[in-house]
């Protein structure tokens, strides 16, 4: 997807998996964006053109905050379950909501997952803003993140979870 996008000097390349719910985007590099980046960037244009609220797992970086706070909004974090975003959508502030999988639900439209109207919306926004993926994808605030997976027994998730807020 990446090699077309650029050798047709596309300023967009999308793949649509095949429900329908969920999208690829390529810059017009054809470098494909990790989910988080693409997330970023989508935030960035739904955020420019409607100040408001965005919604995406709390296991997200900490550049979703810097966003929206540099855009007059603010970054909601929810459990991690595709359900629970989408939940999370229905307040009447939200403009995107991801399941930070490729998942977009734009408030407006519908609370779904819908990669066919995303593409609309990017497509939209970007005429609007005059603006790239590439150029919106550098300004993303650069921060660590780092996710792993641990097995933790039932009974001891209390006491865990209070230590790393404790410490982090």
């Amino acid at each position: 997807m990446g090699v077309i996008t650029a050798a047709v000097k596309a300023k967009l390349g999308v793949f649509i998996d095949t429900p329908g719910e969920r999208c690829f985007i390529v810059d017009e590099t054809g470098a494909v964006l990790e989910h988080d980046a693409a997330f970023a960037v989508l935030a960035q244009l739904a955020l420019s053109s409607k100040p408001g609220m965005v919604l995406g797992p709390a296991s997200t970086s900490l550049a979703f905050s810097m966003i929206a706070e540099r855009l007059a909004s603010r970054f909601v974090p929810t459990k991690i379950t595709p359900g629970a975003v989408l939940r999370g959508a229905q307040h009447a502030e939200a403009v995107l909501a991801s399941d930070g999988a490729g998942g977009y639900c734009w408030p407006d439209f519908a609370v779904s997952f819908d990669a066919i109207f995303t593409i609309a919306r990017v497509l939209e926004l970007l005429a609007k803003s005059g603006g790239s993926i590439g150029a919106l994808r550098s300004r993303i605030p650069q921060v660590t993140h780092r996710t792993a997976v641990e097995f933790c027994p039932w009974e001891v998730k209390g006491r865990v979870m209070r230590t790393m807020m404790e410490r982090h």
